[in-house]
């Protein structure tokens, strides 16, 4: 802002100067000739009036005797000489040299006027009697008759008035000095009082153009400036009010593309990836927040992703198809690839869009391996109850052992089906978690006890040994009746699947806030690859024995979900032809 004011004070002085120097000269030249004529003229008119008053005091009849006579009783200023000349050019009288000394004074150009007949005579130059510069005045002096009989000159030093134009030039110059004084003091204050309003606006605006647009315009100004100060503080206003949204967006925008399960990558126009969100990286297997900057190549390492990146490039049109990961783990991903403008005209950059739907397939396939085992499962009963019910009617009723023998298996068969669909139906139940629960408070070991009584009779015919190992005494909080449904599911597996005179043992403890109920058999075992299959539904180890037993196939599965909508969980340790361990975990307190 110091810059403006010295700007304008500067101009100012300029400005003034020029005009100052202008009007200077043009007055003193003015006054200079206005000053010499005044001069002019009072000399002039001082000589008439010498010629008039001799004229009277000679009662109208002089001669150049009475003249001098009467001029010698004059006085004359000391800075005026007066000299009276005859006709013929000799000086009779001078008032400031020897008149004998002089010499004829008829070249003179001031006496040469008045024998013209001018008025007067003028003329400037320098005495070579007194060796200065005078100014001459000559007027004619008259006889009697009105002839003329000499020449009456006055004459005064150019020096005298030359004075007066120097004071006249000084007072002038004093004057101007001060003018300028005054006025550029006037000027500076003036200027500050309008550069330092504009020189905090310009802060204010110096501060906005540095994204702080906190600042405001508080000083004081007037007119324009008052209101350009006004105006940068709506400005200010507005930036703040738009960066802060931009923020906010911004901010919903990285909370939201951070927690998208959406792998979100963004390839600028010379291939380094710019953005990733912690989906990609989950998807790929590893941290890619460190390539940021690097080639897209080295965070996919995927064939198949490079070259749908490269035909998006190629084509500039969105790309999609699944891809297969085979590293670090095997992957079913859809992946979209999506050109978008960057900043610059003709740059190209690329979304890219990877979902995994490795689940979603596997699920498919869960799906249809369902439809197709429940198919089979219930294909049959069906097929029995058909067959039997068409040799009854081909004859078949009429004997009865037959017609018993025939209805009996159908009832067992139709049992079967009935069982079959109502697990079907609790299944479907359970995973959308539509089945209520009584909740109430559980003494664990009396739960298990009375479970085991259910299995009791069937290990007391393979001669089994079932046993309760109560580590800790637990009270939970639960369903009672899903409970038991669970544990007898499981000890009925213990002992379907273990052989005679095996053992089946159950462990009840407490691990931190969860009550750990383990069932342990020393049965034939599940193998190690089809371990994390057993909870899939109609999945059998053992698929004769499964079905003699009269299992359904949906048991585990069954067990599963319940554990679920209890907030626990299920797990299986198991070595072939060693036995097998169920590992339960609730909680004790599930609404904690």
């Amino acid at each position: 802002m110091k810059k403006l004011q010295f700007r304008i004070l500067t101009v100012f002085i300029v400005l003034f100067t020029l005009f100052s120097i202008s009007i200077g000269v043009f007055s003193t030249n003015l006054l200079q000739d206005y000053a010499q004529k005044s001069q002019e003229e009072a000399l002039i008119k001082q000589a008439k009036t010498i010629a008039d008053l001799l004229y009277v005091n000679g009662e109208n009849s002089i001669d150049l005797e009475s003249a001098i006579s009467q001029l010698t009783k004059l006085e004359i200023l000391d800075e005026e000489r007066l000299t009276v000349i005859d006709l013929s050019g000799v000086v009779v009288y001078d008032s400031a040299a020897n008149k004998a000394a002089l010499e004829n004074h008829s070249d003179r150009e001031e006496f040469q006027a008045v024998l013209n007949g001018e008025k007067t005579g003028i003329s400037i130059r320098e005495s070579e009697s007194t060796n200065e510069n005078l100014y001459y005045v000559a007027v004619p002096l008259m006889g009697s008759q009105d002839e003329l009989i000499g020449v009456l000159r006055l004459s005064r030093p150019v020096a005298d008035i030359n004075q007066i134009n120097e004071q006249i030039k000084q007072s002038l110059l004093i004057f101007s000095l001060l003018a300028f004084i005054l006025t550029t003091l006037v000027t500076f204050i003036i200027t500050k009082r309008i550069a330092k309003p504009i020189n905090d606006i310009m802060d204010v605006a110096k501060n906005l153009s540095d994204k702080r647009y906190d600042v405001r315009y508080t000083g004081t100004a007037y007119g324009e400036v008052a209101d350009l100060g006004d105006t940068v503080n709506e400005l200010a206003t507005n930036l703040e009010e738009q960066t802060q949204e931009i923020v906010q967006n911004d901010k919903r925008l990285y909370e939201l593309v951070n927690h998208l399960v959406i792998g979100v990558m963004l390839i600028d126009d010379h291939r380094t990836i710019k953005m990733v969100n912690p989906a990609m990286s989950t998807i790929l297997g590893e941290d890619i927040t460190h390539l940021i900057g690097n080639s897209y190549v080295e965070a996919t390492k995927s064939y198949g992703l490079s070259h749908m990146i490269e035909m998006a490039y190629q084509k500039n049109e969105k790309q999609n198809d699944e891809i297969y990961f085979y590293y670090p783990q095997d992957k079913i991903v859809d992946a979209n690839i999506v050109p978008i403008d960057g900043k610059e005209p003709g740059e190209q950059n690329l979304i890219v869009l990877l979902y995994d739907i490795t689940e979603i397939r596997r699920l498919e396939k869960v799906r249809t391996d369902f439809v197709t085992n429940a198919s089979h499962e219930l294909k049959t009963p069906i097929t029995a109850l058909k067959g039997f019910s068409e040799t009854l009617l081909d004859g078949a009723m009429e004997d009865k052992e037959v017609l018993k023998q025939f209805l009996e298996i159908m009832l067992a068969e139709s049992s079967r089906l009935d069982f079959l669909v109502n697990d079907i139906l609790e299944l479907s139940k359970l995973e959308q978690k539509q089945v209520p629960m009584n909740i109430q408070e559980i003494n664990l070991t009396e739960t298990v006890l009375s479970t085991i009584q259910l299995v009791k009779q069937t290990a007391d015919n393979k001669q089994m040994k079932l046993n309760v190992i109560e580590e800790d005494n637990l009270l939970i909080t639960g369903d009672s009746s899903r409970l038991k449904q669970i544990l007898a599911n499981l000890i009925n597996n213990a002992v379907v699947y273990t052989q005679e005179k095996g053992k089946v043992t159950v462990t009840i403890k407490k691990e931190n806030d969860y009550a750990v109920i383990r069932v342990s058999d020393n049965g034939i075992g599940i193998p190690e690859d089809e371990q994390d299959r057993i909870f899939e539904r109609f999945y059998r180890v053992d698929k004769a024995r499964s079905r003699n037993s009269g299992g359904t196939g949906l048991g585990l599965s069954i067990v599963k979900y319940l554990i679920e909508n209890l907030n626990g969980s299920i797990s299986v340790e198991s070595k072939l032809g060693l036995g097998t361990t169920f590992i339960v975990k609730l909680p004790i307190h599930p609404n904690e």
